[in-house]
């Protein structure tokens, strides 16, 4: 006992800090401290308590006669913090840190604190830190979308496109049901996404589903969900269907004008009623429900209806507020600006360094009419950087244009103080892009003339990038000449 007077003299004289900071009678947390040698010569009674001892089981004894740590052992061998650990007394589990004590740059002990007194509380406190990651996850996840799906992401600056983005804008925290129309590919899904991005119901689901995509026999359990059992096959427990997976959010309706008559009667209900009956519900028991809605279509429902093939009463309901998209053909205005845009976006995503059109080009852009409207300029600005990458190409060329919109037809405009190679008559003709090739050259070798062989000059001449002006004269062997 001496010896335990001892230690327990230099530990508190040495360490009063120490103990004022971690030696106190904590109800919330165990504390333990061992000499140099393992003897336990400090613990506090929420040890006692939650170890289930006395003090006189404990006091002036070593761990190991207490229980089966191990790790404060090691902490007093290596003079290293062992955190967070669980160990195991009397069948329930602890969470605990031990850290070592020196003094004049001696180990002379450890302390060991206990995080959770209880391995449940432990879980517990993970639980709510996992819940708290997931909300941060899910506003990082809304703010993520604003920025991928917000009005930004909706380019041009043509006079009736932004009209429709202003009147987009306004009525975006109203509820009103919403028909967009227009072209395939002019953006309605887009228009779509960032209405509910910016409104109120932002926080919840924005529900897309293409009616013309899903089977007739299974559009109605998959917008109204099914109970378990309804038919066979049905999942256990039934499954919730696109409305009820949409409440307090948005649910999007594209392809409006291809819905079957059945499922469009069926819809109106839940327009009028605010409520769905999964395929299998007791008929006095609809769920309600409270959902934005809005609708799409590249057809004229006018006509649809005047066919017999679309309801007029649904037509009318959708209709609330109509949006009309332009096509690309009618907002030309636009072309340069969203070519530019694209270039940005597709050359980082591609990790390529395709960053410029040539004139030429442009013009044959221009020239042609997009019936695919904006995804189809889209994805021929994706295919013409893949294709100039493959040849090395830092710059979109007319040739890329033309083959690639299939052009045959097409001659560019000639370009200003050149004339046109001639063709002989009793040779075949060239193909188009061989021809281009020798305008091209012809072209490239007048100017290099001109300014005496300065490629940096050329270059400005001719509005390429050097590096891609060097690729032309090594490809064209005007270096040789």
């Amino acid at each position: 006992m001496n010896n335990l007077k001892k230690y327990r003299y230099e530990l508190i004289n040495g360490y009063y800090d120490y103990f004022k900071q971690y030696a106190l009678e904590d109800p919330n947390h165990a504390i333990i401290i061992l000499d140099r040698v393992g003897r336990i010569i400090y613990f506090n009674n929420t040890f006692l308590r939650h170890q289930g001892l006395k003090r006189e089981d404990v006091e002036g004894r070593f761990i190991e006669d207490v229980y089966v740590d191990g790790r404060m052992r090691v902490v007093l061998k290596s003079g290293v913090p062992e955190k967070g650990y669980v160990f195991k007394v009397n069948g329930r589990y602890f969470m605990a840190t031990s850290y070592p004590i020196y003094k004049d740059g001696n180990l002379i002990g450890v302390i060991g604190r206990s995080i959770f007194l209880d391995i449940d509380d432990a879980f517990s406190f993970v639980k709510v830190v996992t819940e708290l990651e997931e909300q941060m996850k899910s506003a990082q996840k809304i703010l993520d979308d604003n920025m991928s799906f917000g009005f930004e992401r909706l380019i041009g600056h043509n006079n009736e496109f932004l009209k429709l983005k202003t009147l987009a804008g306004a009525i975006a925290n109203t509820d009103s049901t919403i028909l967009i129309t227009g072209e395939s590919g002019t953006g309605k899904d887009m228009f779509a996404k960032a209405i509910h991005f910016y409104s109120k119901r932002k926080m919840n689901n924005f529900i897309r589903i293409n009616c013309a995509a899903i089977p007739e026999q299974l559009l109605e359990s998959e917008l109204f969900g099914y109970n378990e059992g309804t038919f066979t096959g049905a999942r256990k427990g039934g499954k919730k269907g696109k409305f009820e997976l949409a409440d307090k959010g948005t649910i999007f309706l594209d392809e409006i004008g291809e819905m079957p008559l059945q499922m469009q009667s069926k819809l109106l209900v839940v327009l009028q009623e605010k409520e769905i009956e999964p395929l299998g519900s007791e008929l006095d028991h609809p769920k309600k429900i409270d959902v934005r809605m809005i609708a799409a279509t590249n057809q004229d429902l006018l006509k649809k209806i005047a066919e017999g093939s679309f309801r007029q009463d649904l037509y009318f309901r959708l209709n609330v507020i109509r949006l009309e998209l332009p096509s690309l053909r009618d907002r030309k205005d636009d072309l340069e600006l969203l070519v530019k845009v694209f270039l940005k976006r597709i050359n980082k995503r591609l990790d390529a360094t395709v960053n410029t059109i040539e004139p030429m080009a442009m013009k044959l852009i221009y020239d042609y009419d997009w019936p695919g409207n904006v995804r189809e300029l889209e994805n021929f600005i994706e295919k013409a950087i893949i294709m100039a990458s493959l040849e090395e190409q830092t710059s979109i060329q007319a040739e890329h244009i033309v083959e690639l919109l299939n052009m045959p037809n097409i001659m560019p405009t000639a370009l200003p103080e050149t004339e046109m190679p001639e063709i002989s008559s009793s040779h075949q003709l060239p193909t188009l892009k061989n021809y281009m090739n020798l305008c091209e050259r012809k072209l490239i070798a007048e100017v290099l003339q001109k300014v005496k062989g300065d490629k940096n000059a050329a270059a400005r001449i001719l509005d390429i990038h050097i590096s891609a002006l060097y690729k032309k004269i090594n490809k064209y062997e005007l270096d040789k000449q």
